[in-house]
C-alpha cells in the first residue's frame, strides 16, 4: 500500500491532519464522493493510503525497483523516535517493506502538499 496516496474515491483515509501539523493515524475509512465533496484541501488535511501502482507512479525508481519517496521524506524529519507509534496499515505499507522502521520515523510529518520541500532533496 502506498502511504501517501491521492485523495480520491475508493481510496482509504487513514490520517487527519492535527493543527501542530502532525498526522494522526486512525482505522482506514473508505473514501466516498461525499466526503470529497464535503472537503477541501484534501492531502493538506488528511493522508490516503491505496494499492502503489509502482512504475505508474512518478515516485518509482525503476533502477532500484522501488519508491523514492520514503528515502526523501526521511530526511525532513529532525526527531528520531526509538519507539514506533500505532499505524493501522504498516503491514501493508511500501515505505516499511522497504526501509524498515526509518520510513515509520518521520511519516506522521508528511502530507501529499510538500513537493516544495521535497524538490530541495
Amino acid at each position: 500500500m502506498c502511504p501517501s496516496y491521492v485523495g480520491k474515491v475508493g481510496a482509504q483515509l487513514f490520517g487527519v491532519v492535527n493543527r501542530d501539523g502532525k498526522v494522526q493515524f486512525i482505522t482506514p475509512l473508505t473514501v466516498t464522493e461525499e466526503f470529497i465533496q464535503q472537503n477541501d484541501h484534501l492531502e493538506q488535511r488528511f493522508r490516503f493510503t491505496g494499492k502503489c501502482v509502482e512504475k505508474g507512479c512518478a515516485q518509482w525508481n525503476n533502477q532500484e525497483s522501488k519508491c523514492s519517496l520514503s528515502k526523501k521524506v526521511q530526511h525532513l524529519s529532525t526527531i528520531k523516535n526509538t519507539a514506533l507509534s500505532f499505524c493501522p496499515i504498516r503491514s501493508q505499507c511500501r515505505w516499511f517493506s522497504q526501509d524498515g522502521n526509518d520510513a515509520c520515523f518521520s511519516c506522521n510529518e508528511i502530507t501529499r502538499n510538500m513537493e516544495e520541500l521535497l524538490l530541495n532533496i
